[in-house]
């Protein structure tokens, strides 16, 4: 995608800017100080960037952004909003008018655009960044990110081994208590209910001798031989029937008594039955007492209640399932932290053949393109390097130290003048070489296939050059506008001559009451820009040139 259009509220000094862009070189010049930085501080807030309240305009309470980037095939278009305000948590940052998250924005971003800048640079001029290039070049970034993924999960395998064999002793006698509290539990056979039964049974085994004599003495009074209950009661019906039979309104008491005497009966047969059912049995009772004894002990572990112990067998029993042997553990772990450095080790040197590959047409092609921009009889490549490491990887007749990114680290060596050796990018080149090898990577890149972005934005690509050199640099990025948007912020009119669009950005100071610095940018066309492109010709060379 290319970008249609930026509109700029409020970010820094610029009070409002609408600019519209179409496809080819695009050049944005002006003033050192005039606020072209601004413009590419706007873009990269519209493609994910931090986000900052010194960004917002002085006496404002909001900055907002709105970028439009379309698909000149398909017309698809992408349009990116972001507001950034003073007040915390009131931000806002949408994507075609959907809410989203910064997270979301970069990465929808990512295939549309990128800054080329100061941090680019940066990055360069760090060797750890290096391999990043290289892999950027070769399209393997996704090889990358499952490398990292498998290194990852072979460390974490190998922590927990190491972490279970540390810990063999105690995780072998938390097994092995686990298992007694198992077999306590199963052995005792615990049933619901089980314990209220006991008390009953032992608390009628305790009272025996008096529950038999209480028994005795309510039979006796029930139905003893000497005026019972019985016999007083059996008198009272005969009278009471007599009564009945002359006057019948008795019939109904008369039935009432002869009932209460069948119920006293029954219960004296069934207290007599109870008494001598009654046994004196210490064994039985000292069974019982050692059996609620030992369900007592088993409450206090486990719970309150039979029905608490049966639940805390059953956790026990999910425990042991979760915690196999500990040498089975330990023999599990082995095995699957063999298959991880086995699988790791697989994928990190066929990434380690392609890499190869890819640094020698790599080579070529930043050396070719190192001509194109002056630097005649460069020399460029990439050097592999690698750590021993007994326990590593197996990498020809030696093993190799494994990292996130792979197997191998890669840093550019470079020389600009014949005769002289390779030595570190980072060490022996210039500021002016450095971007110089940027754009040299970029327009490999492009030759290889592997250039993503529909927008390449270039800032300070022309820091520290000039003459020939600014031809050739200026050729270079029309080149590769031919392929995608190329947005250039430069203080080169070698550059500036060959766009398709020129834009220019002014400081001025607005009158009024309250003077307020502001910053325009604005299209030129027809005589502005040869005007513009004067005014960059009489700018004395910068120095070092």
């Amino acid at each position: 995608m290319m970008l249609r259009s930026l509109t700029i509220r409020n970010v820094a000094l610029i009070d409002d800017a609408e600019l519209e862009f179409g496809p080819g070189l695009i050049a944005l010049t002006g003033e050192t100080g005039a606020g072209k930085s601004v413009i590419v501080t706007a873009l990269a807030l519209a493609l994910g960037g931090r986000a900052d309240r010194e960004f917002i305009r002085h006496g404002s309470p909001t900055a907002a952004i709105r970028a439009v980037f379309e698909d000149p095939a398909t017309r698809t278009r992408c349009e990116v909003f972001r507001e950034i305000a003073e007040t915390a948590g009131t931000s806002k940052l949408t994507i075609d008018g959907a809410p989203a998250a910064v997270a979301q924005l970069r990465e929808r971003a990512a295939p549309m655009a990128e800054i080329l800048g100061q941090h680019a640079g940066q990055m360069l001029m760090n060797e750890d960044n290096h391999l990043l290039f290289l892999d950027r070049f070769a399209g393997l970034e996704p090889g990358r990110g499952e490398a990292g993924r498998l290194f990852r999960e072979w460390r974490e395998t190998a922590e927990e081994l190491r972490r279970v064999r540390s810990r063999r002793d105690q995780l072998a006698a938390e097994r092995e208590l686990l298992m007694f509290q198992q077999a306590e539990i199963e052995k005792a056979q615990v049933r619901a209910g089980e314990e209220e039964g006991l008390e009953r049974e032992r608390r009628i085994l305790d009272a025996g001798r008096s529950l038999m004599e209480s028994a005795t003495r309510i039979t006796d009074a029930i139905g003893g031989d000497d005026e019972s209950i019985l016999d007083r009661l059996q008198l009272a019906r005969r009278e009471l029937d007599k009564m009945a039979a002359v006057d019948p309104a008795l019939e109904k008491q008369a039935e009432t008594l002869a009932e209460i005497d069948f119920q006293l009966e029954d219960l004296r047969r069934h207290l007599e039955q109870y008494g001598a059912s009654i046994e004196d049995n210490p064994a039985r009772l000292e069974e019982i007492n050692f059996r609620l004894d030992e369900l007592y002990g088993l409450k206090r572990k486990y719970g309150g209640s039979e029905e608490a112990v049966l639940a805390a067998l059953e956790r026990i029993r999910e425990q042991l399932k979760e915690r196999p042997d500990t040498d089975s553990l330990i023999a599990a772990l082995e095995r699957q932290a063999e298959q991880c450095a086995a699988t790791y080790a697989d994928h990190a040197l066929r990434l380690t053949a392609a890499r190869r590959q890819a640094a020698a047409d790599l080579r070529t092609l930043v050396i070719e393109e190192l001509a194109e921009l002056a630097v005649d009889h460069a020399s460029f490549l990439c050097d592999f390097a690698y750590e021993e490491d007994e326990g590593g990887v197996i990498l020809g007749d030696r093993a190799v130290r494994p990292h996130e990114t792979g197997l191998e680290l890669v840093r550019f060596l470079f020389s600009a003048n014949p005769g002289e050796p390779l030595r570190s990018l980072v060490k022996t080149a210039s500021g002016g070489e450095i971007s110089r090898v940027l754009l040299a990577l970029k327009s490999a890149e492009l030759r290889h296939g592997r250039l993503g972005p529909g927008l390449l934005v270039f800032d300070e690509v022309d820091a520290g050059i000039g003459g020939r050199t600014a031809n050739e640099v200026a050729r270079k990025l029309k080149k590769l506008s031919v392929s995608c948007q190329v947005l250039v912020i430069t203080h080169l009119h070698q550059i500036a001559r060959l766009a398709d669009q020129h834009f220019v950005a002014e400081k001025t100071v607005a009158r009024g009451k309250g003077k307020r610095t502001v910053i325009t940018v604005r299209r030129l066309d027809g005589a502005a820009i040869r005007q513009e492109i004067d005014r960059m010709v009489a700018l004395p060379e910068p120095p070092g040139r």
